[in-house]
């Protein structure tokens, strides 16, 4: 095992360390539930206006509604954040020392195979979550993936391109990420959410105990070495 699958491996356990199990399956319920709810509005809403104008708009907006009704504890707490330039809204989840936002994403063409593998398809999703959340893109924002303080993960859930005839009841799948600092350069982490479950149930109710900054170091080192050797996968 390489020192990129390393870090892969200690940066799941290091969320599951920080966002526990039952916590995490709130986040995906809210989540499916919302979307339950965004479809159904859409439907009883619209019945002429084409669905690709609103659709996306209401599936994002209720997510963050259904992430800010979860209860908090002195571990977990979502706020409400506003984007800047002013005029958007996002929930912030903060898990221990993880800092989490959630974006839903439409899916469209996948990328031709002989791109740098998925680098083209993260990069469309970076182009997404910059439009939804401009400010997290800004130097002045509480930065993507691994800061100074705490590590900053993204909830992926995905959609369906948006037709009339698709159905965007339920997400077709959600994705953990994790950015590098810069997130238009990379991901240290990006796999179904289905995989990270595994990692519950290795260490059960006790999981061993991550050094944030260790584990900080080491992925900018990722970084630094990635960017020397041409950003290739």
């Amino acid at each position: 095992m390489n020192q990129a699958e390393l870090n892969k491996e200690e940066l799941c356990r290091y969320i599951c360390q920080e966002l526990p199990r039952h916590r995490l399956q709130q986040m995906l319920e809210s989540i499916e539930a919302a979307f339950q709810k965004s479809d159904s509005h859409l439907k009883e809403t619209y019945k002429h206006v084409p669905l690709a104008g609103p659709g996306p708009q209401s599936h994002h907006f209720t997510v963050q509604e259904a992430l800010l009704s979860l209860a908090k504890d002195d571990n977990f707490e979502v706020s409400n954040q506003v984007t800047q330039p002013a005029g958007g809204h996002y929930a912030l989840v903060r898990a221990g020392s993880m800092q989490i936002t959630t974006s839903v994403i439409t899916m469209g063409r996948t990328p031709p195979i002989r791109d740098a593998r998925f680098r083209r398809l993260l990069g469309l999703i970076n182009k997404r979550l910059e439009k939804q959340h401009p400010d997290l893109f800004k130097a002045s924002a509480s930065p993507l993936g691994p800061s100074q303080e705490a590590l900053h993960a993204l909830l992926l859930p995905h959609t369906t391109k948006w037709t009339d005839s698709n159905d965007h009841s339920s997400p077709i799948g959600v994705a953990i990420a994790v950015p590098y600092s810069d997130p238009r350069a990379g991901f240290h982490l990006f796999m179904d959410i289905g995989q990270l479950w595994q990692y519950y149930s290795e260490a059960g109710d006790e999981v061993v105990d991550i050094a944030y900054p260790t584990l900080r170091d080491r992925m900018r080192r990722a970084e630094s070495l990635d960017q020397r050797e041409g950003g290739n996968e």
